[in-house]
C-alpha cells in the first residue's frame, strides 16, 4: 500500500519553476500574440522575464504540448503558437 501512495502522491517537492504545468502557465501568458518556440525560449531565458532561471528547449516544447492538448493554445501562421479563444 505504501509504494501505491507514493506513486500516485510523490513525496518531492517540485519548484514551480521545474514545473512543466507552471511553465505552461506562464507560457500561456506570453502567448496573446503570435510566437514561435524559439521567441518565447528567448523571452524566458532573458533576466527580466519574470521566470527564475533557464529553461530548456525541452521543457517549453513540454509546456506547448500540453497547451495543445487541453485545447489552451492553437497554431498560427510561419509556426507560431496563439492562445486560444
Amino acid at each position: 500500500m505504501t509504494n501505491l501512495r507514493l506513486a500516485v502522491a510523490p513525496h518531492d517537492h517540485v519548484r514551480f519553476c521545474d514545473s512543466v504545468v507552471g511553465l505552461a502557465g506562464k507560457i500561456r501568458d506570453l502567448i496573446t500574440v503570435p510566437k514561435t518556440i524559439d521567441e518565447l525560449q528567448s523571452f524566458l531565458n532573458r533576466s527580466d522575464s519574470g521566470w527564475p532561471g533557464q529553461v530548456d528547449f525541452e521543457k517549453i516544447t513540454l509546456a506547448v504540448t500540453l497547451l495543445y492538448a487541453i485545447g489552451a493554445a492553437v497554431p498560427a501562421e510561419n509556426d507560431r503558437i496563439v492562445a486560444s479563444q
